[in-house]
């Protein structure tokens, strides 16, 4: 199970993974009560008011973390791929017990979890084992429906379940604050383009053109729009995420480029491509180059990430802004 699950996390890192339809929660179930979540596997009800929580997936990890919940064990594909915490979370994990690919349903089940939260990623590439998990304790996969679910419908639902609708108006009012607050100062990003990329291989690179995906709304709210040559792709095929050969090169250009590599060599080889160098924001010095970590925090936003790499970016988007 271990090389397929693994390659599975690589997979949801790029964000390639479809899921199927859901919606979200209709009922808040208070301290103790009932609630039932629409999921793309069916609806899962949950009874009483969750205290260990198992958390599989760095949105829901950081969506817990928000309300100062610390699950009992957690599975984060980036600290997995990288061996690094995220730079948001530091020691917000202190006493939780981090899962391993190997003998994963063993290990939660060990952990006595009250309710178990997952990214939809693993009930489509891991459908046995997701089979398995849901066995132990009730299971939500995602939540929209989206490849990436937007982050404050994540911060809803946690609320929900946990019987703090109140403290997750808060988190989403202070995140939301943020980024307005970003908008405000820079109203120069109205109506200029983007683009995110991981070159993951020496000859593909994964791109996202859904405007609506989690990703994709957190940089709508700043007033930019996807990359036209990536937006005609998308309207063209329907596929929110999907890899382009190193020769599309050109498909990048945008006002604002977020660019990742798996490593030095390859981040020297993306220079050296066709058309990168004449792309627009390579010509105008705005890209932003970021670790796998922190464009793992933009391609899965939460409520933690989106104000630290807000910062980060920052210069970048002062940038574009202005010209």
């Amino acid at each position: 199970m271990r090389p397929r699950f693994a390659a599975a996390l690589v997979l949801a890192l790029a964000g390639m993974l479809a899921i199927a339809g859901c919606s979200p929660p209709a009922e808040d179930g208070g301290a103790g009560g009932t609630v039932q979540v629409n999921t793309p596997q069916g609806p899962v009800t949950i009874t009483g008011t969750p205290t260990r929580i198992v958390t599989l997936g760095s949105q829901w990890i950081d969506t817990a973390l928000a309300f100062d919940v610390t699950p009992v064990a957690y599975l984060d594909q980036n600290e997995i791929l990288t061996k690094k915490t995220a730079p948001w979370v530091v020691d917000k994990l202190s006493g939780a017990t981090a899962l391993s690919t190997e003998n994963l349903v063993a290990e939660i089940a060990k952990a006595k979890p009250d309710v178990i939260l997952a990214e939809g990623f693993m009930a489509t590439a891991q459908p046995e084992t997701f089979a398995k998990i849901r066995e132990i304790a009730p299971t939500i996969p995602g939540v929209t429906g989206k490849q990436v679910d937007p982050w404050a419908d994540l911060v809803t639902l946690f609320g929900t379940i946990t019987g703090r609708s109140d403290e997750a108006t808060k988190i989403i009012d202070s995140v939301n604050g943020t980024i307005d607050q970003v908008t405000k100062d820079l109203p120069g990003l109205a109506g200029k383009t983007y683009a995110l990329a991981y070159m993951y291989s020496s000859d593909q690179i994964q791109v996202m053109a859904d405007p609506t995906d989690g990703a994709g709304a957190l940089f709508g709210q700043l007033g930019m729009k996807v990359a036209p040559k990536l937006a005609a792709e998308f309207a063209k095929t329907g596929q929110p995420r999907f890899p382009i050969s190193t020769e599309n090169v050109p498909m990048l250009d945008a006002d604002y480029l977020v660019v990742t590599t798996g490593n030095a060599t390859m981040a020297e080889q993306l220079r050296k491509l066709p058309g990168y160098a004449a792309l627009t924001a390579v010509r105008d010095g705005s890209v932003s180059d970021l670790t796998v970590t922190e464009i793992g925090g933009l391609n899965q936003p939460t409520p933690l990430s989106i104000p630290y790499l807000l910062e980060q970016i920052r210069p970048q988007l002062n940038r574009v802004a202005a010209a």
